[in-house]
């Protein structure tokens, strides 16, 4: 057989070239096994593992929602959504929403619960914390439903994002996230 072949592809084909050939098919071959018997052994397969490196967030929330009401004695928006604690045992925390209009002018904000000069928010709207002026709430493994209405000034353009704060015991921003109001 060897003979009908070219003297390129008999060299090739040599002893030597012969047993890379055997080798470098038998390497391919190990590493597919490998490969798909990694894949069968994952039960959700290996694209829905998670990453060894990635931290479960200390705080979830789930369920937002945001509603805006109108009455005779003003307007105000009403968030609600729910939130727990992923660690073991229960973490004391409070909770802060401040709703913001960046957009237009003037700007707009207000901020559950309400706050003092002094408190977790700036008179310009912005989250500066380091107080104890929010809404104490002990989280554990099961959910804890937020209500927070915010009063909205009359014939001012409406809040465009609330921005949700948990801070934890020590005055750490634990979760802070913004929701689109729209």
């Amino acid at each position: 057989m060897l003979e009908t072949l070219s003297p390129w592809w008999r060299r090739i084909l040599s002893s030597a070239g012969y047993t890379a050939l055997v080798a470098l098919v038998a390497a391919l071959g190990y590493l597919t096994f490998r490969a798909t018997n990694e894949r069968r052994s994952s039960p959700q397969g290996a694209a829905d593992t998670v990453n060894e490196n990635e931290t479960l967030p200390l705080v979830q929330f789930d369920s937002f929602s945001s509603r805006f009401e109108r009455s005779s004695d003003g307007e105000r928006i009403n968030v609600s959504l729910r939130l727990r604690s992923t660690a073991p045992g229960s973490l004391e925390c409070q909770v802060y929403v401040v709703a913001r209009n960046d957009v237009d002018s003037p700007k707009v904000w207000g901020v559950w619960p309400s706050q003092g000069p002094e408190g977790a928010v700036t008179a310009g709207g912005h989250f500066r914390g380091n107080t104890n002026s929010g809404e104490r709430v002990t989280l554990t493994s099961s959910w804890v439903r937020i209500s927070a209405p915010i009063v909205h000034p009359l014939g001012l353009p409406p809040f465009e994002t609330a921005v949700v704060y948990v801070v934890g015991p020590k005055g750490d921003v634990l979760l802070a996230r913004p929701f689109s109001l729209n």
